[in-house]
């Protein structure tokens, strides 16, 4: 058997999918009773996959079913409290056909000794995990606050993360322009990222409008930050790895409604523009 030639090797490539939750309530799509052609609009889109939460048995099931047979990529999502409940489903994601395994860790607290052994724990349930597992920072989470999570990066480097950058411009009520700390702990952040969740986000706004005026500043600052991520997860990928984006714009509360309930933008329309958005990313900072 001959090494691999350098035109048939595969160099890194980024694969952008869907959230199945930012599907929810989203006119012209009916994920409770026609998951089925929801996930083939999303597949018909060019979407590379999507990503689901595994405690929702059925849409799991639906997304296994559908994307599975295409040789699609899925991301599994869970919220976990302790290391037998990861080791669970780092076992269901595998079974499932998950692309890789992405985990909300419960939280917060204020206990960072406490929260540095459940992080050790956690670890230690991923080290021979059969598929990549990465931890979010999220809001209500353990990642809740971004200077604990800096301590928490400072004394574990190595935690694989998933950057949903979205949360900390709102938990800490940061304003435009960034301060050099603010931009300096953000790079800690991507420092670590192997996947990205995208919205973009304001000082008190978790998710606003693309094309909205009044936050153009905040839209540059989110490609900004995926920019620069994409570029730093290069610098350290090997041919055949894939770096995933999942496109995660969520229904209301998330999504901004009218006085009557209606939501002031179109969000799978937006979501196409969020994948067009890092795909340009990406052929700029791949060089491809």
């Amino acid at each position: 058997m001959t090494a691999l030639s350098e035109k048939e090797k595969r160099l890194p490539e980024l694969l952008v999918l869907q959230s199945v939750w930012g599907l929810d309530k989203c006119p012209g799509f009916d994920i409770e009773n026609r998951l089925d052609e929801a996930l083939e609009q999303v597949v018909v889109a060019g979407f590379d996959g999507v990503g689901v939460n595994l405690a929702r048995t059925a849409r799991t099931d639906g997304v296994a079913r559908v994307m599975n047979p295409l040789g699609l990529a899925w991301e599994g999502q869970v919220l976990v409290q302790d290391a037998a409940q990861l080791t669970h489903w780092i076992g269901e994601a595998h079974r499932l056909g998950a692309h890789h395994l992405n985990v909300q860790i419960a939280g917060p607290t204020a206990d960072f000794r406490a929260a540095l052994r459940l992080i050790d724990s956690l670890v230690a349930a991923t080290k021979d995990a059969p598929l990549p597992v990465w931890f979010e920072t999220h809001r209500g989470r353990l990642t809740n606050d971004l200077l604990f999570t800096l301590q928490l990066l400072d004394e574990r480097p190595g935690l694989p993360l998933t950057a949903d950058l979205s949360h900390y411009p709102v938990a800490g009520e940061m304003e435009l322009p960034l301060r050099g700390d603010q931009l300096a702990a953000i790079e800690t952040i991507l420092q670590g990222s192997h996947n990205f969740h995208g919205r973009v986000s304001t000082t008190h706004q978790v998710q606003v409008a693309l094309d909205a005026p009044q936050h153009q500043g905040w839209l540059d600052q989110h490609v900004a930050w995926w920019r620069r991520g994409f570029e730093l997860w290069l610098e350290q990928a090997r041919d055949d790895d894939a770096l995933t984006f999942m496109c995660e714009l969520g229904p209301p509360p998330y999504a901004i409604t009218a006085p009557d309930g209606r939501e002031l933008t179109d969000r799978w329309d937006e979501a196409q523009r969020m994948r067009d958005i890092v795909r340009g990313l990406w052929v700029e900072v791949a060089g491809i």
